[in-house]
Formats: C-alpha cells, sequence, structure tokens
C-alpha cells in the first residue's frame, strides 16, 4: 500500500508542478523575444516586382539578371551597331521598360523610382506617373523627371519612357548611372510618397 501511495503522490506531484507552471505561464505581463530576419538581394528577373524590357535598347543581362538601357554597341539586341546618341540633343523613348504587379497576391503596389544620372528622366506617356517630388504628372519628355513614383494594380503594368538630353555634352562622354527602383504594399509607402504617385 505504500508504494501506490507514493506512486500516486509522485503523480499528484508532477500535475501541481505542471499547474504551477501553466498558471504561471498564463500571467505574463511582459514578454520579449528576439528574432531575426532574413531576406535576398535577387536579380531583376525574380524579384517581386517584374521588370520587362519592351524596347530593343533595353534587356535582362543574361548574367547578372539586371534590367539594362543600352544604346552602345555592346547591346546584345544589335551587336557591333550604334555608338550612342547624338551631342546637343534630346531622346525620348516612350515605353523602353515595364514595371508589373503579377506576383503580388491581390496587393496594388507604390513604386518608386530614381534615375542616379540627372541626364537620364523617367515618364509614363499612359498619363499614370508622377513626379515624387510634387505629384505633378511625368507624362511626357517635357514633365519628364530624375524621380517619379506610381500605383500598379494586382495584374497590371505600368510602362517607363526614358528622356535622354545630352545638351552640354561632346562626342565620346559616356553616361554611366544606376536606376533605383523600390515597391511599397499600397498604404505602406513612406510618408514622403503619400498622395504623389496616383494612389486612391
Amino acid at each position: 500500500m505504500e508504494k501506490v501511495n507514493k506512486f500516486g503522490l509522485a503523480i499528484f506531484g508532477l500535475v501541481a508542478i505542471f499547474g504551477l507552471v501553466l498558471g504561471a505561464g498564463a500571467n505574463f505581463r511582459d514578454y520579449n523575444a528576439s528574432r531575426s530576419v532574413h531576406w535576398d538581394v535577387v536579380t531583376d528577373d525574380t524579384e517581386l516586382i517584374d521588370l520587362t524590357p519592351i524596347q530593343p535598347y533595353s534587356y535582362i543581362n543574361e548574367t547578372t539578371g539586371k534590367l539594362v538601357i543600352d544604346f552602345s554597341p555592346n547591346n546584345p539586341n544589335y551587336p557591333g551597331y550604334g555608338d550612342g546618341i547624338s551631342p546637343s540633343a534630346e531622346y525620348n523613348f516612350d515605353e523602353v521598360f515595364g514595371v508589373s504587379n503579377h506576383l503580388w497576391e491581390d496587393m496594388d503596389i507604390v513604386v518608386e523610382i530614381k534615375s542616379t544620372n540627372s541626364h537620364i528622366e523617367l515618364y509614363g506617356a499612359d498619363g499614370n506617373v508622377y513626379a515624387a517630388y510634387d505629384g505633378t504628372p511625368a507624362s511626357a519628355s517635357d514633365s519628364a523627371r530624375d524621380w517619379v513614383c506610381f500605383v500598379v494594380p494586382h495584374n497590371d503594368m505600368v510602362k517607363i519612357g526614358v528622356d535622354l538630353s545630352a545638351n552640354g555634352d561632346s562626342p565620346g562622354d559616356v553616361w554611366t548611372g544606376d536606376i533605383v527602383i523600390k515597391a511599397y504594399r499600397l498604404g505602406t509607402e513612406p510618408a514622403y510618397l503619400a498622395g504623389k504617385c496616383g494612389q486612391p
């Protein structure tokens, strides 16, 4: 009998300890936890927005996966042809590349694009691209800006035009620069873009 009571007491003791632990767990006032966040920087052809070359002078580099706009003989679509653009001239190319929103599930996105070269400005000939400075439409070469933003509805594409201004440049000058593209779920874009990108 004594052995049975000790076994029963041991079981009762374990149940009591579990009750205390669970009871204490239900009364936490503060809880701190550290979590890490990981993401990969990926190529233009595998990210959550889709960059699509539309004109032959834009293409996705097969090695880097990056969108390239190239008016030189190095362009694989026209190998060995074209040495660039003329000095003291302005070129306007509607629909050079598209930014699509086919990968975000049922969400509209706000896209911000900034050119690091003042000779390269952007616009949307369809009237759906805006200057990120003040929200004015950037819908033609005369209103093109180096910093633009726009809304891309789910399953849609916004086509981006490029304005190249070679005023003051000489033959042999070379332009390089980056076009930095950021996307935000509609409603989570930075405050500096609020109401400037055609948001509803």
